[in-house]
Order: C-alpha cells, then sequence, then structure tokens
C-alpha cells in the first residue's frame, strides 16, 4: 500500500519566508537587544563593585552596540567597552590582569556578567522570537 505525503512544498515555503521575515525584519534586532540588557546590567555592576569606582571611565564605557549585520551571515550584538568609542584604554588588564614592573590582578566583570546571565538573556530572546514568529 503506497503511502502519499502531501505539503512539505508548502512547509519549505513558509519556513523560508519566516526565515526571510526574521533576518530581515526588527524582531531579531529586538531580540538581540532585549538580551542584551540583563548582561550589560549585571556588567555594570561588576566593574562598579570589583574593583570600586575610582573614576567612573570604565563603568561609563561599558554600553551596548548596535545591531550589525555579520559578514558570514545573521547578526550580532555586543556589549561591553568598545575601543572604537573611545572607551575605557584599560578594560582588557582590568578583565584579565597584567605583568610588568607593577603587576596587577585580574578583576573580571565582562565574563562573570556572560555566565550569571546568559539564561536569562536567552529566556528573553526565546520569548520575543516566538512572538515574532507568532505574527
Amino acid at each position: 500500500m503506497p503511502l502519499e505525503l502531501q505539503g512539505f512544498d508548502n512547509l519549505r515555503d513558509d519556513m523560508t519566508n519566516m526565515a526571510a521575515a526574521m533576518e530581515f525584519g526588527s524582531g531579531v534586532n529586538r531580540a538581540l537587544e532585549a538580551g542584551a540588557v540583563p548582561i550589560e546590567r549585571q556588567m555594570l555592576h561588576n566593574a562598579s563593585t570589583d574593583p570600586r569606582i575610582i573614576t567612573g571611565d570604565l563603568h561609563d564605557s561599558i554600553h551596548t552596540g548596535k545591531v550589525k549585520k555579520r559578514s558570514s551571515g545573521g547578526k550580532a550584538i555586543t556589549i561591553g567597552v568598545h575601543h572604537s568609542e573611545k572607551g575605557a584604554f584599560y578594560a582588557n588588564p582590568v578583565e584579565f590582569g597584567h605583568g610588568g614592573p607593577a603587576p596587577a590582578p585580574a578583576h573580571p566583570f565582562v565574563r562573570p556578567a556572560f555566565d550569571t546571565k546568559v539564561e536569562e538573556a536567552y529566556g528573553i530572546m526565546k520569548e520575543i522570537l516566538r512572538d515574532e514568529l507568532s505574527k
């Protein structure tokens, strides 16, 4: 008894249209921007408590960049100190520590923020994308 399946062409077309709408629509941008918020907040908290704020330059340099298209496909957003925007030049030595004549220990504020808030960020992003797909 032969089995005949129908509708796969329609399903493929629907999935292609949804992917195109997500790629070029504002939904992905909104999801990335909203998902960045808890990570940025935690990063700001980390940078203000360890080490404590002295001048405020590091703290004031932390922000979320704009959503950009990646050359390899998809989109990306950056959170942290953006050196191209006159950010605190010493962010990396604070994060990783440094040697030299006056060595300083690491005071990580970026990676712990990501590790602490990544699940919350993914949850926010999933919810927004789910809403976008149901439109």
